[in-house]
């Protein structure tokens, strides 16, 4: 068991340095797949209005009125409270929880923010009903 934890350390600088190359290489891609390095080439990408640029999201960003979509855009409903990790989402008839940990932000070509969940509003178990 020694030996196996002593080459697994071993191995750890590799994957150290693995791991740095992929944390510095610039994220935009270009259209036919390759990763774009120079601020010229970013700027090309950006300028494409197909880019999408997402990312993971925290509490402080979700205030009571923010719309909630599903990843095609359809709109689930709008955050009526954030407590914790969870926020309530109402669409006008149901309250439904939402784990932040299940959200993301997207915008197209660097514009301005949307915010998606990855469950789709017919995964979502209403916790009130509010009539209508």
């Amino acid at each position: 068991m020694f030996r196996n934890a002593r080459n697994g350390l071993a191995l750890a600088p590799a994957l150290f340095a693995a791991l740095t190359v992929a944390a510095t290489a610039s994220p935009a891609l270009a259209q036919d797949g390759r990763i774009a390095r120079t601020d010229v080439e970013v700027a090309k990408a950006m300028a494409n209005p197909h880019v999408q640029m997402v990312r993971n999201i925290s509490h402080r960003e979700l205030t009571p009125g923010t719309p909630i979509v599903e990843s095609d855009g359809t709109l689930i409903g709008t955050v009526e409270k954030v407590v914790g990790a969870t926020i309530t989402v109402g669409d006008g008839n149901d309250l439904y929880e939402i784990p932040i940990e299940q959200l993301y932000a997207y915008s197209n070509g660097g514009g301005e923010d949307h915010f998606a969940s990855r469950l789709p509003k017919a995964r979502l178990e209403p916790v009130t009903r509010l009539g209508g």
